[in-house]
């Protein structure tokens, strides 16, 4: 689904479901695990590793029966990964930490027992690459020495910015996701939350006209927060 029709569909199902049902909205923060899926057998002595990194979001959940909610939480995401060289290249690498500004929006089964109350979420997401963050280090085939007969170069570091190129990036991402959870009751209508959501992307970082191999994004954020339950009309069983 294209990112602008997603966020129409989320400005009208928060809307039309604001009016008809309870509202739970919430703070949640903490760490996200990013794999970067892609070929590298054209790297020779490569190895591509993931990268934690941090996660933020505000989740709205709007119940429609006692035990299905429509849900959202757009937030941000750090989907990071590394690029790590071996053999006689051990120590050079190129690790990228991504930002996403995210959207996504869902349903929510949920069972309650007493307090405490076991949530399993599922829907679509949109995701845009805010910025980037490349640190590494590199051969320096200028202040090598030798060592007999093998040529040893220094490694310089470099830590900065990525630079965004048209023709090269998808800053959009579309996707699925799910997330098992649960919230404690503390007292009235005050929750704690836990829980982890797991996002897949559908679409490829890299444009095809620039690379035919695709890269895809599959991260887990993992996260603990607070949420509060407005007041909102009785709803059938």
């Amino acid at each position: 689904m294209p990112a602008k029709q997603v966020i129409l569909v989320i400005f009208f199902f928060l809307l039309a479901s604001s009016l008809c049902a309870q509202t739970t909205i919430g703070v949640e923060g903490g760490l996200s695990y990013n794999r970067f899926h892609t070929n590298i057998d054209n790297r020779p002595s490569t190895v591509l590793t993931a990268e934690t990194g941090y996660s933020l979001a505000l989740p709205v959940r709007h119940r429609i029966r006692s035990w299905l909610y429509a849900t959202t939480a757009p937030g941000v995401v750090q989907k990071g990964y590394s690029m790590n060289r071996t053999d006689s290249l051990s120590g050079e690498y190129d690790q990228h930490n991504n930002t996403y500004l995210q959207l996504p929006i869902g349903v929510s089964f949920v069972r309650e027992h007493e307090r405490l109350r076991v949530h399993l979420d599922l829907g679509v997401y949109t995701g845009y690459w805010l910025y980037g963050q490349v640190k590494g280090s590199t051969a320096d085939i200028f202040g090598g020495t030798s060592s007999g007969s093998s040529q040893l170069f220094t490694l310089t570091a470099y830590d900065k910015r990525y630079v965004f190129n048209s023709q090269r990036d998808r800053r959009w991402e579309e996707g699925w996701w799910i997330a098992p959870g649960l919230q404690y009751r503390l007292r009235d209508r005050w929750w704690l939350s836990a829980g982890a959501r797991y996002f897949q992307s559908l679409s490829s970082q890299n444009k095809t006209p620039v690379s035919s191999i695709p890269a895809y994004n599959r991260t887990w954020a993992f996260y603990v927060g607070g949420a509060l339950s407005l007041p909102g009309p009785k709803i059938r069983k």
